[in-house]
């Protein structure tokens, strides 16, 4: 299931990158590519890395433990759904009984993951020109009352 969730998502990650790819004369102006190469090291910093997935776990933590009584009671009245009786103690951790080794998992796997970003950061500059594009189509498409990306 994992294979095909992350499948989907590369493949339109794949197919935004054909364009840039083709776009041999335009590039990310001096400033973007500057600071996408400030990024890696930033990225691959394993002092920063630790810090952030310590971090990053203790803020799962608190969420796991937030009771959800007193949020899905109002969003269940906002939706004009009976909201029931929801148990006071209900927590994301009771609700999901493998979610106690999800604070290990960030910290084993984010600083991994931050040491693949940074190695796709060069890559990251030539896609710029086409998210710049594919920004003014959005905003060419999309109705007024919408509202159209702003930059």
């Amino acid at each position: 299931m994992r294979r095909i969730i992350l499948a989907t998502m590369a493949f339109p990650l794949a197919v935004l990158a054909m364009p840039a790819m083709a776009q041999d004369s335009v590039s990310a102006s001096p400033a973007e590519a500057e600071a996408l190469d400030r990024m890696a090291p930033s990225l691959s910093d394993p002092a920063r890395q630790a810090q952030l997935a310590g971090t990053l776990a203790a803020l799962t933590e608190i969420v796991l433990d937030i009771p959800l009584a007193p949020l899905v009671e109002p969003l269940a009245e906002a939706a004009g759904e009976p909201a029931g009786r929801v148990d006071p103690d209900l927590t994301l951790r009771r609700m999901t009984p493998r979610s106690d080794d999800l604070s290990r998992t960030i910290q084993e796997r984010l600083p991994q993951a931050m040491d693949r970003i940074a190695g796709l950061s060069g890559s990251l500059a030539a896609l710029v020109p086409a998210l710049r594009d594919m920004a003014d189509q959005l905003e060419i498409a999309l109705p007024r009352e919408i509202g159209a990306p702003t930059r």
